[in-house]
């Protein structure tokens, strides 16, 4: 659903940035009110743990069994509680029929985190415990608030009244809820997947809250500022494939790599979207229609004769030539307008070598071509290509500063080699500035 705001707001998102905005958000919502009105109580420091224990118990034993008559009682039935508790909450409400949702409690929904999410009396109520707004990223020219889509949902910046904590949270209607979207994203946990911190069922949508990536998705950059520089591209592909190593290790199969489905943090990348996602069985899987995006597909999985986790290594390989240039793959030589489908030209011409660009370094093509390999079986797999050369090229050959930490590393490293080639280069210094600074270079460098 799309959410509405008065004119006041439409207003602020215009002229203000998100954390304005979040910082105006109580008055706008006039939500000492609403708490008066509720009779509930936001306490700054977060809830209490007799709440959280209250809320616990009232949230043990979320099974497929109970599940209706639980969700049956009361105006809120929102609680803490386990992964198998929220896959028996969303297995419910992927089964359920539609009558049925006309009787359950105005929200309903399963969360995993206590510390970021704070559930008061069975409610979390959303514009009242939590505050959705447009996503508006910073480097996205002034205007309307952005609301990125998925695969049927819009993402929104979410705020917990109480905790302050910010999330992405992703609105997917009822009818198009599918128990995959959530399943993978609780089940398997790691620094390069969004982590998921709960489902909620409100106004016929589900709302799926997960960890916020401030920096957007790898499409929406390259939208707003062009390609990306190869070594911004090194390190996105390697939290990449740190990520699909971790689910490859454990026969999953994402099935939809593209930037769109890779979100920017502040230190790391990490993959969403995990509608698609299937865990094999065997070594081979044999799906009953196309998985994925067209522009990115491996010629493996066009045939839908059979395909492994290799089908996500290639996918990434189209995925990086776009970050290369701008455009997906085979786009520029065969015009949407022209060509409606690429799966015949996937099919009969891939890999896509030709849209490498021309200033590509001869190391990142020699690891395009191990990544695109035709032959599934010669591909190369997510462990091995984090060990190839263009992963891990030379600190000259990269620009000179990585990080504000490496940056500050090296002049520790400079003061101390200094320090040793002449010992007295402390002596004068007032005594203060010298622990200081010798506290700040045990500190960065570990000695």
């Amino acid at each position: 659903m799309d959410y509405k705001y008065d004119s006041g707001l439409e207003l602020l998102l215009a002229h203000m940035n998100v954390e304005d905005i979040i910082n105006a958000a109580e008055t706008l919502y006039q939500l000492e009110e609403e708490e008066e009105e509720a009779g509930l109580s936001f306490d700054e420091e977060g809830l209490s743990q007799e709440e959280m224990d209250e809320n616990e118990e009232i949230g043990e034993g979320v099974g497929p069994g109970k599940a209706q008559k639980d969700y049956g009682d009361g105006v809120g039935d929102v609680r803490y509680g386990t992964v198998p508790d929220l896959l028996s909450f969303v297995n419910l409400l992927s089964n359920m029929q539609a009558a049925a949702l006309q009787h359950l409690p105005e929200e309903i929904g399963v969360l995993l985190n206590k510390k970021y999410m704070a559930v008061k009396k069975g409610r979390y109520q959303i514009n009242l415990d939590v505050l959705l707004f447009p996503w508006k990223l910073t480097y996205k020219n002034p205007g309307p608030g952005l609301v990125p889509k998925g695969s049927f949902g819009k993402v929104h910046l979410a705020q917990d009244i109480t905790t302050r904590k910010r999330m992405a949270c992703k609105l997917i209607p009822i009818e198009n809820f599918k128990a995959a979207d959530v399943e993978f994203q609780a089940r398997f946990r790691h620094e390069n997947i969004a982590e998921l911190y709960g489902a909620v069922l409100w106004d016929q949508s589900v709302h799926l809250f997960m960890e916020a990536g401030e920096g957007g998705s790898v499409l929406e950059k390259l939208d707003s500022c062009g390609p990306m520089r190869e070594f911004e591209i090194i390190w996105v592909a390697k939290q990449v494939l740190r990520g699909l190593e971790y689910l490859h290790s454990h026969n999953v199969i994402h099935h939809d790599i593209k930037p769109s489905n890779i979100v920017l943090m502040s230190d790391k990348a990490v993959l969403v979207d995990f509608g698609l996602t299937v865990q094999m069985t065997e070594d081979i899987y044999t799906p009953r229609d196309l998985r994925g995006t067209e522009m990115y597909m491996s010629p493996e999985l066009v045939l839908c004769r059979g395909h492994n986790t290799k089908t996500d290594i290639y996918s990434l390989g189209t995925t990086i030539i776009h970050m290369q240039t701008a455009s997906p793959p085979w786009v520029r030589r065969y015009p949407r307008t022209a060509y409606p489908s690429y799966l015949y030209i996937i099919h009969k011409q891939a890999p896509p070598l030709e849209d490498i660009p021309e200033d590509c370094s001869a190391s990142m093509r020699s690891f395009l071509e191990r990544a695109l390999e035709r032959n599934p079986a010669l591909r190369s797999s997510a462990s091995e290509l984090l060990k190839d050369e263009a992963l891990n090229p030379p600190r000259e050959g990269q620009p000179r500063c990585w990080s504000l930490d490496s940056a500050m590393e090296e002049a520790t490293h400079m003061l101390l080699r200094q320090q040793s080639q002449h010992p007295d280069t402390t002596q004068g210094m007032p005594f203060g500035a010298e622990l200081k600074m010798r506290i700040c270079c045990k500190k960065l460098t570990g000695l």
